[in-house]
């Protein structure tokens, strides 16, 4: 085992595609196979991989092809990649693609897997909690594994002996693993997440539904990496699951970033009185936005009417502050619908007024704590 990871090594038993595709680097094989006791006294069993596959599949999420795991001969980038992986009567089936056939050194490693000296192959996975059972026959295997969480499969050297192979990568890599294709993996992922949201911050946009399910996927893609299992579900929805919020909450949040992304949008001058108001017109919008959000999915008639009234309020205070912007007009006073909203609030919040002269009259009876 190498930090949380599993591995277990079986013969290639390739099969080359012809023409294009075989000049292309298309292989395929089998990465494990049902049934066989490992020097730790590991076997695999029918169903292992289902979930683990399920899951990548779902999620669009092809498996990664190394060379050797990145701990022999191999620098932790993938060579290639598996885009098709099933299981069948025998074992783990895979399809995949070498990378670069067009260069020497993907030519290369292609030529290495048809002549035998990269003959086999490697799976690195892990077992979740209740993925395995302990055999008590002293005579059979120590545990079945029949549940793992599949990370890559790996082109490994000569495994005529796959039980020898596999006890010696145990033996010989120790924590390099985790530095090398666990970190790779992770790294990737995580840039990929950076350039998901450098685009939303560019565009001035805040990220789509779509662009965050795929921000929490390559997340979990670094939380496997760099933990060895998959991401838990409380944590998942910690970190904010656009598909576990409701309407009002999305309302809620998309509201907030525009504010936020106004505010630091706003042009400022140095002048406090343009600055001021080139700020409080995308905090007022935020506020009208989540007023909206209320009447759209509230159930107190109160806090309903409430927001209609903020919304009202609060769109003729934008204008007013425009008009003070382009210098059409004077700050006006608190208009007497504006006051009542106030009173509403106040009585909503159960606050006491704290007058100051700083304010209009008016508003300067209203405080929030």
């Amino acid at each position: 085992m190498i930090d949380g990871m599993e591995i277990c090594a079986v013969p290639f038993e390739v099969k080359f595609a012809a023409g294009d595709a075989g000049a292309n680097g298309h292989v395929e094989g089998y990465g494990a196979v049902f049934g066989n006791t490992d020097s730790h006294g590991d076997v695999i069993m029918p169903g292992a991989f289902a979930r683990s596959i399920a899951e990548r599949k779902a999620q669009g999420r092809t498996l990664p092809m190394h060379v050797m795991h990145g701990v022999f001969g191999g620098d932790g980038v993938p060579a290639g990649v598996w885009n098709e992986m099933a299981e069948d009567s025998k074992g783990l089936h895979v399809k995949g693609k070498i990378s670069g056939t067009n260069t020497d050194a993907g030519r290369l490693l292609y030529e290495r897997v048809k002549d035998g000296a990269l003959g086999g192959l490697s799976i690195g996975y892990s077992v979740p909690q209740g993925g395995s059972v302990k055999m008590t026959d002293p005579s059979g295997p120590k545990r079945q594994i029949k549940q793992a969480n599949l990370f890559e499969v790996s082109l490994v050297d000569d495994p005529s002996n796959a039980l020898a192979r596999v006890t010696e990568l145990k033996r010989r890599s120790g924590g390099e693993y985790k530095a090398t294709v666990q970190a790779t993996a992770a790294i990737q992922a995580v840039a990929s997440a950076l350039k998901i949201y450098q685009a939303s911050l560019q565009g001035n946009d805040a990220p789509t539904a779509d662009e965050r399910q795929q921000l929490l996927t390559y997340l979990q893609d670094a939380y496997e990496a760099l933990t060895g299992s998959r991401m838990p579900e409380g944590l998942k929805a910690a970190m904010g699951n656009p598909a576990s919020k409701s309407d009002f909450d999305k309302a809620l949040d998309q509201a907030m970033s525009d504010m936020m992304r106004g505010m630091s949008d706003a042009s400022l001058t140095g002048d406090p009185d343009h600055d001021f108001l080139a700020m409080m017109i995308p905090h007022h919008e935020g506020a009208i936005a989540m007023a909206q959000a209320e009447i759209a999915h509230g159930k107190s008639a109160p806090a309903v009417a409430l927001a209609r009234s903020i919304v009202t309020a609060q769109t003729s205070q934008i204008a007013s502050m425009r008009d003070i912007m382009s210098g059409k007009k004077s700050a006006a006073l608190m208009p007497e619908e504006l006051k009542s909203v106030v009173s509403g609030l106040r009585a909503a919040i159960g606050v006491r007024p704290e007058p100051s002269g700083l304010l209009p009259p008016g508003l300067g009876s209203f405080s929030l704590s």
